[in-house]
């Protein structure tokens, strides 16, 4: 019976040493991301199998500061290599911070990837996307946000693009934000006021107002004394 066990036993042994040989060789060779432009020596990496999350974050951080500097040819390589790494990548938090390193990148690559981001499906994703779009700027950037701001069906990402509209400081999103004051959401409704403020320098006091100014009128501003009797 001893004997039936152990012969049982040897193959299910070989098995998990194949599975266990096997996980560490994809370890050791299948990156998703790796050091094009040497921008970390490699013997940081010396005795190690694994390059962490963080050291990734870390790396693409580095790559966006060096993004600008770099000759065209380099920069829709390292463009290139880091849409590759995207389009595989399962975890939406380096995902975000692909899009965000993309944005550094004044290529056609960079551009495909940062609109294919906004239909990411996670919603932090989308969220980070309207961030990066907002850091490349741009008539592309105004346009992408806009239309986020209108279709996305999560909250916080429409509030993402009304925010960074606002900072664009581009008087084309206005109809877009002007949409945004007829939802039956407060905090949208706030944020779009807020950006409408950055874009014109203006200072309403009522959506009425802010209305005819996102439909390309020239409302009337009320004096600062009016204002005051109103609060006492």
């Amino acid at each position: 019976m001893r004997s039936s066990f152990a012969k049982r036993l040897v193959p299910l042994g070989l098995c998990l040493l194949w599975a266990v040989t096997a996980g560490c060789a994809r370890t050791k060779t299948n990156k998703k991301w790796y050091d094009p432009f040497g921008l970390f020596p490699a013997e940081e990496e010396e005795g190690r199998n694994v390059v962490t999350p963080a050291d990734w974050i870390k790396r693409w951080e580095a790559l966006a500061k060096e993004a600008k500097d770099m000759p065209p040819a380099e920069q829709e390589r390292a463009s290139t290599e880091l849409a590759g790494a995207l389009n595989t990548e399962e975890d939406p938090l380096l995902r975000s911070h692909m899009l965000r390193t993309l944005a550094a990148f004044p290529t056609k690559t960079a551009e495909a990837m940062l609109s294919a981001g906004m239909q990411d499906g996670d919603h932090d994703v989308r969220v980070a996307c309207c961030e990066a779009w907002g850091k490349r700027g741009g008539e592309k950037a105004t346009q992408i946000l806009c239309e986020t701001l209108k279709s996305d069906t999560d909250l916080d990402v429409r509030l993402a693009a009304a925010r960074v509209l606002g900072d664009l400081k581009d008087a084309k999103a206005a109809p877009a934000l002007g949409l945004a004051l007829d939802e039956p959401f407060p905090a949208l409704r706030y944020r779009a006021i807020e950006s409408l403020k950055k874009i014109s320098g203006k200072d309403y006091t009522d959506l009425k107002s802010w209305r005819e100014y996102a439909q390309g009128g020239e409302p009337k501003e009320l004096s600062r004394l009016p204002r005051w009797r109103r609060i006492f």
